[in-house]
């Protein structure tokens, strides 16, 4: 009895259904999971609550610290002794009203400069006096005399590996002048990620760009952590770009599998956040499921391997040989066919898969007598669903004409296979520098080249391309008994390029004066060397990257006037 796709695949289906019961627990499963996964989410939230609340607290007390002393007018007298230079004198003269308020106030870093950043006293470095430390945001803000931005993102500094939550206030005197800044700080301690941990069951790791600073927890390995930094570096990267704390999502760290968030702590530093959360910790509740869920797999994955068995003999076999001719065609053997073994919809897929394969093989031989300015447009026009049309559009376009100087006597001495083999080498090297340079061939005439080349730079890779075909056409004369060379002219500007001919017979190329000029050039251009246009290169700006050995007004059919022609030497290009 014949039997076709749809009863194969009937069968196949039929003992299947055996495993609807797995995927009814799966489905269980899966949303107790979604559900552990809300808590999670909320969790991760309500820390982030609570991580930005702490740091706004933080940043206020910092600034009303920095404010009150910066108004004591002992302060202020010391700092305007050094308001616009530093010496060791005043230096010392800050840094002893700096010791006697650091006494006063539970903070780490405590800085204060002059009216031009320049620091005046480092109660933690002392000697760092005289740095200019104007450039560094918070500081930056007050000089200039902004207000602090408003964020939930802190002020960071990153001083010693060690990250600090900053705020800076000025130093005025009679309420309007400046004479200084006082930058307040504490740092994020073990203590202040216990705080933030609390009761959870999360694990939080304080990084400074990949370098781990703080941790609540010491199970996992550094080595672990930095594979799996180093795997989400981009992630990690847009957390500190934007400022904005990443979705909950799954990894695997030194095999334990985790939820996580990424989080930044502040700004103009590379500080973040890791928290994670073991799996097994929040979904202890699926355990007994997953059993249940084993036990029936394992009934059902027996089922499965006899359905197998007699699935293949009716045409998993055949399927598997389509796949497998299919791989061969995409490694490029266009050789390959499939023979036909059964009268259903596979055999017809088999026949099919033959037609196309003859299809592709004329496909690929034919575009190798076309340029890739030809092959896009026919993708676009097949991408369409549309029919080419003859005619074309207004372009502009660099033009790239190159012709086999001395073809003609070198072709009239030697028989016409070394001919062909001479002009197949030097057509073949132009041609692929044509495409290094992102150009395209359009066509070949005897012994002479057209190429195209599009985009801003343009006129530029064509030149470059010009350059690099001469000098391989050195090379190559260096090993010919009897060499050849090479003259070349470009020119760019406004062209027609389109479909031109007749309805069944087309060639897509361009036409128009700037094409007629460049081929012109080429006639003109001496063995070895190339021609463009003076005007063309300083309207590029391209007279100074060039060599050019000389300038010569040159007459052409067409124009009026003669056109300043410069001779472009490639063994002296920059």
């Amino acid at each position: 009895m014949r039997l076709n796709i749809q009863a194969k695949l009937f069968l196949l289906l039929a003992g299947l259904t055996t495993l609807v019961l797995v995927a009814v627990l799966y489905a269980v499963s899966l949303t107790v999971t979604e559900t552990v996964k809300e808590k999670i989410v909320f969790d991760f939230n309500q820390t982030q609550k609570v991580l930005q609340k702490e740091r706004r607290l933080r940043y206020e007390r910092l600034v009303d610290v920095a404010t009150i002393i910066g108004q004591d007018p002992a302060f202020k007298a010391n700092v305007d002794l050094a308001k616009d230079s530093v010496s060791d004198i005043s230096h010392q003269t800050v840094l002893q009203s700096v010791r006697e308020f650091a006494n006063l106030a539970p903070i780490d870093l405590f800085i204060v400069t002059n009216r031009n950043g320049i620091l005046l006293a480092d109660f933690a470095n002392p000697k760092n006096y005289g740095n200019d430390l104007s450039a560094r945001p918070s500081i930056k803000n007050v000089l200039e005399g902004k207000s602090e931005e408003q964020t939930d993102l802190p002020e960071l500094w990153a001083l010693n590996d060690e990250v600090y939550q900053v705020a800076s206030a000025p130093i005025l005197v009679n309420q309007s002048v400046l004479i200084g800044t006082v930058t307040l700080g504490t740092k994020f301690t073990v203590v202040d990620a216990l705080d933030l941990k609390g009761n959870s069951s999360a694990q939080f790791y304080f990084y400074l760009g990949k370098k781990l600073i703080l941790r609540t927890d010491s199970t996992l390995s550094e080595f672990d952590l930095g594979k799996f930094v180093d795997e989400k570096e981009k992630e990690i990267q847009q957390v500190i770009t934007t400022g904005k704390a990443s979705e909950v999502f799954e990894a695997v760290i030194g095999g334990v599998e985790v939820f996580a968030y990424l989080t930044p702590l502040g700004r103009s530093e590379p500080a973040w956040l890791l928290v994670l959360v073991p799996k097994s910790t929040e979904l202890r509740i699926i355990g007994v499921l997953q059993r249940n869920i084993l036990l029936f797999a394992l009934v059902s994955l027996l089922l499965t391997i006899v359905l197998a068995i007699l699935a293949g003999r009716f045409f998993s076999k055949p399927v598997l040989e389509l796949a497998s001719a299919m791989k061969e065609v995409q490694s490029g053997n266009l050789s390959i066919s499939v023979e036909p073994k059964t009268k259903d919809e596979i055999g017809q897929l088999a026949e099919n898969f033959n037609e196309m394969i003859v299809g592709l093989r004329e496909r690929f031989e034919l575009s190798k007598y076309v340029g890739s300015h030809t092959i896009e447009m026919v993708k676009r026009v097949s991408e369409s669903g549309a029919e080419s049309m003859l005619g074309g559009t207004r372009q502009e376009l660099a033009v790239l004409f190159s012709d086999i100087r001395g073809f003609t006597s070198f072709s009239e001495k030697r028989p016409p296979e070394a001919v062909i083999d001479m002009l197949n080498r030097y057509l073949g090297f132009q041609a692929k520098l044509v495409s290094e340079y992102g150009g395209s061939v359009d066509k070949f005439v005897g012994d002479e080249m057209v190429a195209l080349f599009a985009g801003k730079d343009a006129l530029e890779r064509a030149i470059e391309c010009a350059i690099a075909i001469q000098k391989r056409a050195d090379e190559e004369q260096k090993r010919d008994p009897a060499p050849v060379y090479i003259g070349i002219g470009i020119n760019y500007g406004t062209m027609v390029l389109g479909n031109m001919g007749a309805e069944d017979r087309r060639d897509y190329t361009v036409i128009g004066a700037a094409v007629n000029l460049g081929a012109r050039l080429c006639s003109s251009a001496e063995p070895g060397k190339i021609l463009v246009r003076k005007d063309l290169l300083e309207q590029f700006g391209l007279h100074h990257k060039f060599h050019i050995s000389q300038v010569k007004p040159m007459n052409f059919k067409g124009f009026s006037t003669a056109l300043d022609i410069a001779e472009i030497t490639y063994n002296n290009a920059k």
